[in-house]
C-alpha cells in the first residue's frame, strides 16, 4: 500500500521529487509512442512558463492532478498559468489561443472532449514553437510527454475484487459515465477481467450517470435494485456514483457489493459509512508530480528532449476497504496545493 507524507513545494527544505516518488511506493511504466516530436528552441529553464488547460477542476481527483503538477513546476522555478474548461472542449480552444498570446513556453493538455475540436489551436501552438505535454491521450504526435491515467489497472483490480467477493457467480450491473476513451477503458477492462476470471458472473445492465455524481447515480441504482431483485454487485466508474449507489442499497436494505474508483473523499466516506465496499487509488498527486518532474528536466536541459512521445503510467494502485480505510490520506494532505484556480 502506498503511504504518504505531506510535501511542501515552496520552501528550500522541500523534499525532492525523487524522494516523493520513493515515499509513495508506486511504480511507473513507460513506453515510446507516436512520431518524432518536433524540436522548438531548446529551453534554458530560466523563465520557462507552462499553461495548463484542465478538463474539469471541480472533480476532486482531477483537481489533485492539476494542483500537484503546478506544485512540482513551481518548485522547479517554472511559472504556471491554469485555465479550467469545466468539461467544455470549446473552452479549451480559447485556452490554447490565450496561452499562445501570453507567450508560454509549454502547454499541458487534459482534453475535455474530441481532440479534433482543438486541433487548429494546437497546430498554432506548435507553429509558435510551444512545447506540448498531456494528461491522457490527445492523438497529437508532437506531444513531448504524456502521462496516461491507470484506467486499465483500475478496471482490472475492480474486476478481480468483484469476482472474489461474489464467489464468481450472480448478477452485476454497471453504472458508467460519459463515453470518452479515458473513462471507457475502466469499464472495458472490468468487463474483460470478469469474462476471463469469473465468466459465470452475469452482466445484467449497463447504465450511465451523467454527470457522474452521487445525486445522479442514486436513482439509477434504485431502478436497478428494483429491476434485479437478485443483484449481487453494483460496479461504478467513480466514487461519486459509488456513494449514490451505496446509499440506495442501504435504503433498500439489500446486501449488494458496491465498488468505486479513485479513492476520493466521498468514496472513503462511503466505506466508513458501510455504503461502499472498495475503491482504488488513482494516485492523482503522483501523476501530477511525475509529469512536473519530466517537464522540469526538459525545461532546464537536464533531460534530452524526447524524439518520440514519452508515455508513462502510474501503477501499483492501493485498494481501500473497511480493513484499511483509517490509513487513507486526503489528496490535499499529500501535496501542498498552490491554489491555481
Amino acid at each position: 500500500m502506498a503511504r504518504y507524507e505531506q510535501h511542501r513545494w515552496t520552501t528550500p527544505a522541500a523534499l525532492t521529487l525523487a524522494a516523493v516518488f520513493a515515499l509513495t511506493g508506486c511504480s511507473v511504466s513507460t513506453a515510446p509512442a507516436g512520431e518524432p516530436a518536433p524540436s522548438s528552441a531548446q529551453p534554458s529553464g530560466d523563465g520557462y512558463i507552462v499553461g495548463i488547460t484542465g478538463a474539469n477542476y471541480a472533480i476532486e481527483s482531477a483537481r489533485a492532478q492539476y494542483e500537484a503538477l503546478a506544485a512540482g513546476l513551481i518548485d522547479a522555478g517554472i511559472e504556471v498559468k491554469f485555465l479550467d474548461a469545466a468539461l467544455d472542449i470549446n473552452a479549451q480552444v480559447s485556452h490554447v489561443d490565450q496561452f499562445i498570446d501570453q507567450g508560454v513556453d509549454g502547454i499541458v493538455l487534459n482534453l475535455a472532449g474530441d481532440p479534433n475540436a482543438i486541433r487548429g489551436s494546437v497546430e498554432r501552438a506548435i507553429d509558435a514553437g510551444i512545447d506540448l505535454y498531456s494528461i491522457g491521450g490527445t492523438g497529437f504526435t508532437e506531444v513531448l510527454v504524456q502521462v496516461n491515467l491507470p484506467s486499465l489497472e483500475l478496471g482490472e483490480l475492480s474486476g478481480q475484487y468483484v469476482c472474489e467477493q461474489s464467489g464468481g457467480t450472480g448478477e452485476v450491473a454497471l453504472i458508467e459515465a460519459v463515453d470518452i476513451p479515458v473513462l471507457a477503458e475502466r469499464w472495458d477492462s472490468f468487463l474483460s477481467t470478469v469474462e476471463q476470471e469469473c465468466p459465470d458472473l452475469q452482466i445484467v445492465a449497463r447504465e450511465r450517470a451523467i454527470p457522474d455524481d452521487a445525486a445522479t447515480a442514486r436513482p439509477i441504482a434504485e431502478d436497478l435494485l428494483t429491476r434485479f431483485p437478485n443483484l449481487t454487485a453494483l460496479w461504478t466508474m467513480g466514487d461519486g456514483p459509488a456513494l449514490g449507489a451505496g446509499l440506495a442499497v442501504q435504503a433498500a436494505g439489500r446486501d449488494v457489493i458496491v465498488t468505486g474508483m479513485n479513492a476520493e473523499s466521498q468514496g472513503i466516506d462511503g466505506i466508513r459509512q458501510g455504503a461502499v465496499n472498495a475503491t482504488w487509488d488513482l494516485d492523482p498527486t503522483e501523476i501530477g508530480l511525475q509529469l512536473a518532474d519530466r517537464i522540469a528536466k526538459i525545461a532546464d536541459g537536464s533531460s534530452p528532449r524526447p524524439e518520440t512521445t514519452d508515455v508513462f503510467t502510474i501503477t501499483g494502485l492501493a485498494e481501500w476497504t473497511a480493513d484499511n480505510v483509517d490509513d487513507w490520506v486526503a489528496y490535499e494532505a499529500r501535496v501542498d496545493y498552490p491554489g491555481i484556480n
